[in-house]
């Protein structure tokens, strides 16, 4: 089939389904609420008081919106359809709402038909239509679907019947996709295809059931959305301990499916959580990098996680993201639209890892709609490559000029960068400099440009003191007060403005930089001041 039949092919369904949606979530309740209505006028019923009803339907409606979302999502990312007759699920779902209930989409329906009616102020609507609504598709749910889901799949739907109710349960860790990344997914996915022209390859690799481990590269804090719009999967992530500290940040993540880890410590629990998730049939996604690169270049495999995946017995996908990096670079603050590339592999057995880490590597950074602005690029340009001054780079516009000596460089949309002479070079070997000259010499301190937060704990930290920060002999000092890294373990880069230094005992040191770079910082506490490891 080519190319364009495919497209013409995509678009007829698209056409279907909206038609369909129309329908049934427009057509249908209109007529439903006009007999209501003549029914209203009929019987002579008094309209309900508006100050209660359409606050109350308000309320009501937005929850069946949010019940029928979290049923199409399941249905589509577990079962590969809708429940319609053009676009079949091809799979059995029991995970999500389909977990409590045979019928949640009847049942959230019903629930935006009664919220329809209360903003309708609308009696007969609430104690008539809607319950011979009710009625009749418990009629037609018995009578007719359940006996083709019978023919369709089986045993399985027998079985499924036996251990779920026709109408509900209550139920406490509910398999599968939650409310919050059906949400997310739905949502996500709009804004995806809106900002960004995404190009799929060998999305038929990823297996539609059971479990698998999907593998990407990381350039950006949009992989993981980019992943699962192109793969229509319900994928769980793993996620830092740092992404959850707040309230809301464990809320959320613990609704995204991720499984959380340590960067600090051996974290036996994630590995548990882990292995337990692939025992349940779902797909767990791992960036084997660790963290996001900050130049577009590949970073090193953490050599933790290819142990990891070599105890896990499921097949190994792995993704590459093309033009995440141009659209949401580590050092900026903030996305822009571009164009994606993700390319899947066949399948692989874990045995065969050395093979498929390869496939996820790629320094093709992407180019963007917009041109960017360079604010933030000093973090990562910590030197001037002209006269090698510390801390002289700064930002204007898409520029970035170091002033000590006055040079200056031009940002593209391609992540290309123009010098005044007319060279350009990729920004990723523009900063290959740093790699090669040592630019602390003999150098025992260094203090910090501009404000310095910092935080001591462990899982949790709390805030000690701000201001300037200097590294001599062996310890970090602000102020009158002194912090020894004799006995530092670990040092790591989290976001683009944080540097945190691990000690014994999950104890860590966390400095929140305001101007200055933590790669510099980072870079000279490697070089021989800490005995750490890399």
């Amino acid at each position: 089939m080519t190319p364009m039949m495919t497209d013409k092919s995509s678009l007829q369904r698209m056409l279907k389904f909206l038609l369909a949606a129309l329908v049934y979530w427009v057509a249908l309740p209109a007529l439903l609420l006009f007999v209501a209505y003549k029914v209203d006028l009929l019987v002579s019923f008094s309209s309900l008081p508006a100050e209660v009803a359409v606050p109350i339907g308000g309320l009501i409606l937005l929850v069946s919106v949010v019940l029928s979302s979290w049923c199409a999502a399941t249905l589509y990312l577990r079962g590969g359809g809708f429940p319609l007759a053009f676009m079949p699920p091809k799979r059995l779902v029991r995970e999500g709402p389909y977990s409590l209930s045979r019928h949640p989409l009847y049942i959230a329906f019903t629930v935006y038909l009664l919220g329809l009616s209360l903003i309708l102020r609308s009696l007969s609507g609430i104690i008539i239509v809607v319950p011979a609504f009710i009625l009749l598709w418990i009629l037609y749910a018995r009578l007719h679907e359940e006996r083709g889901l019978v023919r369709r799949y089986g045993e399985k739907y027998r079985g499924y019947k036996k251990d779920v109710p026709f109408f509900f349960r209550s139920q406490r860790n509910i398999p599968g996709p939650s409310v919050v990344y059906a949400i997310v997914y739905l949502v996500g996915k709009a804004i995806v295809h809106t900002m960004y022209s995404v190009t799929v390859k060998a999305e038929e690799d990823v297996p539609r059931s059971g479990p698998c481990i999907l593998l990407s590269n990381h350039a950006s804090y949009l992989d993981p959305v980019f992943l699962v719009a192109a793969c229509n999967r319900y994928v769980r992530f793993f996620t830092t301990g740092e992404m959850m500290r707040t309230h809301f940040g464990k809320w959320f993540f613990h609704g995204m499916g991720s499984i959380p880890t340590s960067r600090y410590k051996v974290d036996s629990a994630s590995v548990r959580a882990f292995l337990a998730a692939l025992k349940t049939g779902d797909i767990v996604g791992i960036f084997p990098e660790g963290e996001r690169t900050w130049d577009g270049n590949p970073l090193p495999i953490n050599t933790t996680v290819v142990r990891l995946l070599k105890r896990a017995n499921v097949p190994i996908v792995a993704a590459r993201i093309e033009g995440s990096y141009a659209a949401y670079p580590r050092w900026s603050s903030y996305p822009l639209p571009g164009r994606i590339n993700v390319h899947f592999s066949a399948p692989s057995s874990p045995d065969q890892i050395e093979s498929v880490l390869p496939r996820i590597r790629t320094n093709k950074t992407g180019r963007t709609v917009f041109p960017r602005s360079t604010r933030g690029l000093e973090r990562l340009v910590w030197a001037c490559p002209a006269c090698g001054t510390i801390g002289g780079i700064a930002p204007y516009g898409s520029r970035i000029v170091c002033e000590h000596c006055h040079a200056e460089w031009t940002l593209d949309r391609n992540m290309q960068v123009l010098a005044t002479d007319g060279t350009t070079v990729p920004l990723l070997e523009f900063v290959s400099f740093f790699s090669e000259k040592d630019f602390f010499g003999e150098t025992d301190t260094l203090s910090s440009i501009g404000k310095v937060d910092l935080l001591v704990g462990g899982q949790d930290l709390s805030f000690v003191a701000s201001g300037e920060v200097v590294y001599r002999d062996g310890a970090l000092h602000m102020g009158e007060r002194s912090f020894p890294l004799s006995e530092a373990r670990i040092i790591r880069l989290e976001g683009k403005n944080r540097l945190d230094i691990g000690f014994a005992q999950d104890r860590r040191l966390r400095l929140v930089f305001d101007r200055d770079s933590p790669l510099k910082w980072e870079r000279f506490l490697r070089r021989g001041k800490l005995d750490i490891e890399p």
